[in-house]
């Protein structure tokens, strides 16, 4: 099996194969075929629910030299999808860094004149184009490459939030929104990222309100019973039980995504309380997110910030019951 050098999981390329996504793709083709499709593309939706697929189904069919159009098998599209055609560059935060850096986006801008080495063109695929990752100075660096790139090279900009692309960038791109999947699409997209049953995977989109990065993400396997247990601690936590309030901020830490995670749980006590208790946990999901902000550019730790946040949305409503 040959090794993939892609900056994603594999269950990523599974929504090439969405309905919404081979129309997107059918349409930007049209385009490219008639000499009118952008230099620069912002393909908007959440990660991994298609907009990293069709980047790369798009680079596959903009390259290929046989004309094989979306879903072609030759080697040359295959190993873009595996991220190793020369022609195709993913532009992603290296793992010893926190950001795109200047000096990436640097080297962009000095090779973007290079002809095709084997392909019809150039593809560059940049993994987040927010800022952050992609760093102020780095963005500087790309903008008249972004504004003007020459005729043998497209970019391909993904991005959760348009609000969190610097409007320099955002300007000198066409917005394309990648299509919500189906509910089947989901949920095979579920099972086969978390290797579970179509059942069980149903029961995970469930479980997130059909949030399904958060089903997605590490652990998403034991979504329900996690969410379960974090609605007890938090339920208690909130009507002034400074155990649960100690043991829930050390769940929330030993947790991968454990403030996500108690946000929705958070979300899921509040739809089923209503009125008064739901005001409740909506405050304390609210205070845990801000919370959570400080963490980051303050550098504290999480545990601490949690018991705190719990803490005083127990004190500032009183028991939750």
């Amino acid at each position: 099996m040959s090794t993939s050098q892609l900056p994603w999981p594999s269950s990523t390329l599974l929504p090439a194969e969405w309905v919404g996504v081979q129309r997107l793709l059918a349409r930007c083709l049209e385009l490219n075929d008639s000499g009118t499709l952008p230099g620069t593309l912002m393909v908007v939706g959440p990660p991994t629910l298609g907009r990293e697929a069709f980047a790369l189904e798009l680079a596959a069919a903009l390259v290929c030299r046989d004309l094989g159009g979306a879903g072609c098998a030759c080697g040359a599209c295959e190993r873009v999808r595996r991220g190793v055609h020369p022609d195709v560059e993913i532009v992603s935060v290296a793992a010893d860094k926190t950001q795109i850096s200047i000096e990436q986006a640097q080297g962009v801008v000095e090779n973007i004149t290079q002809l095709p080495y084997e392909g019809r063109r150039r593809v560059f695929i940049v993994d987040s184009c927010h800022t952050p990752p992609l760093g102020g100075d780095a963005a500087s660096a790309l903008l008249k490459t972004l504004e003007e790139p020459p005729p043998s090279v497209t970019f391909v900009l993904l991005a959760a939030n348009p609000r969190r692309v610097l409007p320099t960038i955002a300007s000198r791109a066409v917005q394309l929104r990648v299509p919500p999947p189906s509910p089947d699409e989901l949920a095979a997209l579920v099972a086969a990222a978390q290797g579970c049953s179509d059942e069980r995977a149903a029961e995970l989109v469930t479980a997130a309100g059909g949030d399904v990065e958060l089903a997605l993400r590490e652990g998403g396997e034991r979504l329900p019973e996690t969410l379960l247990a974090l609605e007890e601690l938090a339920a208690a936590a909130l009507a002034g039980d400074g155990l649960a309030i100690l043991r829930a901020a050390a769940t929330l830490k030993d947790t991968p995504s454990g403030i996500g995670l108690a946000t929705a749980a958070l979300l899921r006590l509040a739809g089923g309380a209503g009125g008064a208790g739901g005001e409740r946990f909506l405050d304390a999901a609210a205070a845990l997110l801000a919370a959570d902000n400080r963490r980051v550019v303050l550098h504290l730790d999480l545990e601490s910030v949690a018991v705190g946040a719990l803490a005083q949305a127990a004190a500032k409503r009183g028991p939750a019951a």
